[in-house]
């Protein structure tokens, strides 16, 4: 986005601010809900035709007999809009996305000519458009970066490196006088249609959602410096809630939306704030409300022979309350987003036919089913409170007992050499790498917060690191380094550093050592907490608590009694646990990767899940999985026979 421009010293260009700033007059509902039943199937056909027609040819049979549906439905809803119906050329364009369907036209052709009809008809209807759900504000800031900021800077404030020269300069989003007067709606129409005569273009390649999400941010930038935190905004939004909808919080500037609050002076200028920037959680199970939502609609209308409005709100119900979550859908079950998929249709199907209503209220009914069984499907089951502590002490156990054994040799070489002003460096050291541990544990977990609708690809791509460092770091790295040629190492280079009394290099050396062990379990634990739910996080601390009791217990022991010490056995059992707990990061990863959408979706024939182990019946987290067990199976079966013919 280059410009949101000021205008208010160009006369020539006044009238184009007028029309930025008047709201306009909201058409009838009806009518309102046909124009945004043509752009939402317009933007469909854009995006999906691909997955229906391929190089001519027809790739998915139930993808293009929706493509044709949602073709035709845009065709008649138009003829019945009476800002359209007298528009001869639109017409002819909304028959020849017919006709190139048809003919199987190449997928850049389709989107082309989509997105052509789509702004054709919100310039001639002058169309309201309102977003489905709460825009999210992260996602906004991305399209901003991407966008806005060679124009309008990071911040803001219209002072970006290619605003130098621009006239009229790019807005300055943090001007309270200019933007106080300006709606998300009005934002939102600026950048989807741009300004004639200046360097505002049009965004069309952004989809509705996108240019939404853009719009709420943009109106965002000025609250940002407010003061208030993350905790009192969501009261404040909340009780903001009961005056103000979404309609109200897109279409109204913030005058307006001031003047809608109970509220006024400082308080109601905070709660104005508080909408701004707010952006909910739990977009997917929102979406399936919607659904539930238009599918009651749908059989309401249909019973008051409001056919057209049944058949809008039963479109509705697919386009705006299950395509969202298709993608989850098909990670978690491909076969039942294919049934889902057909039982819209079918609902969609009564309506159009003007069947019995007992007919329509079955097929409704079926679909209100099936929307719940969605909503089962797509909570994020986590792992179980017990298998997150035994997951958190085995992981810190083990890492725990590894640093101690390296520092336990290192101070009886201390010991033997007699070099007592060597022990403030060498605990100077490890003490400094549990340190900088607990600060990484912490800095993780900033980073995961903000990361925000992106927190399916972030669980996923923490999980995959997870794995590559439990087995090609901790295992390999672990299992091929023979304890006796490990110790020599440390006594030769714990030696060497004495002997020249460098005790910087000891104190690097202990930091090193340890720090390696911090590092590896910060990963390993933010893995698991990703995994585990909010109200079983306790289990991580608990786990905590229980590996450090264990590994003080085991280190007084050794002090006494070192030869006693199971420590091969106790490796053996942490090396077990490892195992479990990639075989779990590496499905869970790969299905949060798949539910963003990035990672392609194979079905099984089979019938079965358990999220809490990372089983999915999806082609791709089987594999990986298999082919995990039999890489750490394999590194094992040739240490073995290599420790075997070492003797």
């Amino acid at each position: 986005m280059h410009k949101f421009i000021k205008l208010i010293n160009l006369p020539t260009l006044v009238w184009v601010l007028m029309m930025l700033l008047w709201p306009g007059k909201i058409l009838a509902s009806d009518q309102d809900k046909s124009v945004q039943t043509i752009i939402h199937l317009l933007d469909y056909i854009a995006r999906d035709y691909p997955a229906a027609v391929q190089q001519g040819t027809i790739y998915n049979a139930g993808e293009y007999a929706e493509m044709k549906e949602f073709s035709r439905t845009t065709y008649r809803t138009a003829e019945q809009l009476q800002s359209i119906r007298n528009e001869k050329e639109l017409l002819s364009k909304f028959q020849q996305l017919n006709d190139r369907i048809e003919e199987k036209s190449s997928a850049d052709s389709i989107a082309a000519l989509a997105k052509n009809i789509k702004t054709e008809v919100i310039r001639l209807t002058n169309y309201q458009v309102a977003p489905t759900r709460w825009p999210d504000l992260a996602l906004g800031k991305n399209l901003y970066m991407v966008n806005c900021v060679p124009c309008h800077g990071t911040q803001g404030s219209g002072q970006g490196k290619l605003a130098k020269g621009l006239r009229p300069a790019p807005t300055n989003f943090l001007d309270s006088v200019l933007l106080r007067g300006v709606s998300p709606f009005q934002a939102f129409n600026t950048i989807r249609l741009g300004i004639a005569g200046t360097a505002m273009r049009g965004f069309e390649e952004l989809s509705d959602e996108e240019v939404w999400e853009l719009a709420f941010y943009v109106k965002s930038l000025r609250f940002r410096d407010t003061g208030i935190d993350s905790t009192a905004l969501e009261k404040l939004f909340n009780q903001a809630e009961a005056d103000v909808t979404l309609s109200d919080a897109a279409t109204l500037n913030d005058r307006e939306l001031q003047a809608r609050l109970s509220e006024s002076g400082e308080k109601a200028t905070a709660k104005v704030a508080a909408v701004r920037l707010h952006s909910p959680e739990g977009h997917s199970l929102n979406s399936l409300q919607l659904a539930r939502e238009y599918i009651a609609g749908s059989l309401d209308a249909y019973r008051k022979s409001a056919f057209g409005v049944a058949r809008q709100k039963a479109l509705a119900a697919y386009l705006e309350g299950i395509e969202p979550v298709e993608a989850q859908l098909r990670a978690n079950d491909p076969q039942f987003t294919v049934a889902i998929e057909a039982q819209m249709l079918r609902l969609r199907k009564a309506v159009e036919d003007r069947k019995p209503v007992g007919q329509v209220k079955k097929e409704a009914e079926k679909s209100l089913e099936m929307v719940s069984q969605a909503g089962k499907l797509i909570q994020d089951t986590k792992l179980t409170f017990w298998l997150s502590l035994l997951l958190t002490a085995s992981i810190l156990l083990r890492e725990g007992v590894e640093a101690f054994l390296i520092i336990a040799v290192v101070l009886a070489i201390i010991r033997t050499s007699g070099t007592k002003k060597a022990l403030p460096w060498l605990h100077g050291g490890w003490l400094a790498a549990i340190l900088v541990g607990l600060l990484g544990w912490f800095f993780s977990g900033w980073i995961l917060e903000i990361s925000g609708r992106g927190r399916e690809m972030m669980e996923g791509a923490v999980s995959l690191l997870a794995v590559v460092v439990l087995v090609f770091v901790g295992f390999w790295l672990h299992s091929n380094s023979h304890a006796r040629q490990w110790k020599a190492f440390i006594e030769d280079k714990v030696h060497r550093l004495l002997n020249k009394e460098r005790m910087i290099g000891l104190a690097v050396f202990s930091f090193m050592v340890v720090f390696r062990e911090a590092f590896e379990s910060v990963l390993f634990l933010r893995a698991i907490s990703l995994e585990t739910s909010p109200e079983n996080q306790s289990a991580i601390g608990f786990g905590v608590a229980a590996a450090f009791i264990v590994i003080a217990l085991l280190v007084i022991l050794f002090l006494r009694f070192s030869q006693r010490i199971p420590v091969r056995q106790l490796f053996r059992y942490s090396s077990w646990v490892v195992t479990l707990l990639a075989v779990i990061l590496i499905g869970k990863g790969i299905h949060s990767i798949q539910e963003s959408g990035i990672f392609s979706v194979t079905g099984l024939p089979l019938d079965f899940r358990v999220d809490w182990l990372g089983l999915y019946p999806t082609m791709e987290t089987v594999l990986s999985q298999a082919l995990l067990l039999a890489v750490i199976l394999s590194l094992g079966y040739l240490n073995s026979r290599k420790f075997k013919l070492n003797g």
